[in-house]
């Protein structure tokens, strides 16, 4: 824990010195540091002149800047953020700016500012080894810290120049930003950077906008999966199950109304006729539906499998689907959800948003998932589970659907290709073990 609040002191204090600094200002100060302390002795070289050019420099333009300070800049920025970015792909988004105020504007910069989520000190530790190259590199750790950072914020915007803005004038400004990874990117509000006549300083003024989030989705692994049986099982509650509420629009017979039944299924020109009420009556629904099941029991969050998992699963949201089917993805987070895609019920975009904020599970939450899946089997043409292990409560779910007909595709994502095979012959086609590697010679193979 001392660690990481010293990790987090020493970027509070660089971010703290980039934001009054630019580029040029901080190689200035670092050579008036360095002829600063080789300068001390005046008789045995001339390194005190270039800390004194230096130290001159930055002190004009800290006075500039200190002296304008009274005249604050009247802007007004509207961002107009797309629905959605994916991680790793360039982003784009526009920016409105106006000058409010009642003389012009110099060239200016924004800023955005970005909600920075901080990481636990378990989340550190195991980021630290993955990513290091050396010992070293794994008991420092602040560069694992660094990309900590990076992830959870999933979003890095540079900042962006304005062009000289006359009282009144509107400027739409094209912002790129880079989708670090998957998340929720939460604008907070923008700065206004102003730098000083030599360019070496900069105030920064707060520049409120409303808050604004930006979904960044996962990457999509692709994967060779067989194609998925197209059997169809009676769905309890038919067709109200896919596009509405209510029952099934098959039409099959009228009968006497009973205690319970909605307004609605009142046929009326029967009741007017007869002076009884009849309700209609309406078949149930048969129809193919496929499980997706997402194993979230994670040691730490952005775990190598984990995040594979999870791009394995939006690759396999992503693809088209039949019309008439209907998809579940069954995951573990605060509780087990089951989220439905496919016949009126929502599209692919929807299960994806939910893909890029899905967070790792505790071990023991594979149970209720487990039984979550086996609740459904009945309902279910086939299931596509991706595992992150393979003990005994994983190994028997598979069975006990093996046992009711359905063969399913097991995925199990791990982080080293393991030796060992499967203990069960049964189970040689069905669970395919994956690591990182094949994954990437699998694409890259034609």
């Amino acid at each position: 824990m001392g660690k990481l609040r010293f990790f987090r002191l020493v970027y509070l204090s660089s971010h703290w010195i980039r934001d009054r600094m630019t580029p040029a200002g901080l190689v200035i100060s670092g050579l008036t540091a360095f002829a600063g302390a080789f300068g001390l002795d005046t008789q045995m070289n001339l390194a005190h002149m270039v800390f004194s050019l230096g130290l001159s420099l930055l002190l004009v333009d800290s006075f500039w800047l200190r002296w304008t300070r009274h005249r604050p800049i009247t802007l007004r920025a509207e961002r107009r953020l797309p629905e959605f970015v994916t991680a790793g792909e360039p982003a784009r988004y526009r920016v409105r700016v106006q000058n409010t105020g009642k003389r012009p504007l110099p060239p200016l910069r924004l800023a955005e500012v970005l909600q920075q989520p901080w990481p636990a000190a378990e989340a550190l530790r195991h980021r630290a080894e993955s990513l290091a190259v050396n010992r070293f590199d794994a008991r420092v750790g602040y560069p694992a810290f660094i990309d900590l950072l990076r992830r959870l914020r999933a979003l890095d915007v540079e900042p962006f120049a304005l062009m000289p803005l006359l009282p009144g004038q509107q400027q739409d400004v094209e912002v790129v930003a880079q989708p670090n990874a998957r998340g929720l990117a939460i604008f907070e509000h923008m700065l206004i950077l102003r730098s000083g006549p030599l360019g070496l300083m900069q105030t920064r003024q707060s520049l409120h906008v409303p808050v604004a989030s930006l979904p960044v989705l996962p990457t999509r692994q692709p994967i060779r999966v067989e194609p998925a049986s197209s059997l169809r099982h009676l769905q309890p509650g038919g067709i109200s199950l896919a596009q509405r509420v209510g029952d099934a629009e098959e039409f099959r017979s009228l009968r006497d109304y009973r205690p319970g039944d909605p307004l609605r299924a009142i046929h009326w020109r029967s009741y007017a006729r007869t002076g009884q009420p009849v309700v209609r009556e309406y078949q149930e629904e048969f129809f193919a539906r496929h499980a997706l099941v997402l194993d979230t029991a994670a040691p730490y969050p952005f775990a190598p499998s984990f995040e594979t998992a999870v791009s394995i699963a939006a690759w396999l949201v992503a693809q088209p689907h039949d019309a008439d089917a209907l998809l579940d993805l069954l995951f573990v987070g605060d509780r087990v959800h089951r989220l439905t895609m496919g016949r009126g019920l929502g599209k692919a975009d929807s299960l994806l948003r939910i893909l890029a904020t899905v967070q790792p599970s505790p071990p023991e939450g594979i149970e209720p998932l487990l039984a979550t899946l086996d609740r459904n089997a009945p309902q279910v043409s086939s299931v596509i589970a991706i595992f992150l292990a393979w003990d005994a409560p994983r190994q028997k779910a598979i069975e006990r659907l093996l046992a009711r007909g359905i063969r399913p595709q097991v995925f199990l994502i791990e982080e080293h290709s393991a030796s060992q095979d499967l203990a069960d012959s049964r189970l040689a086609g069905v669970v395919q073990r994956l690591t990182a590697s094949q994954l990437d010679a699998q694409v890259a193979s034609p």
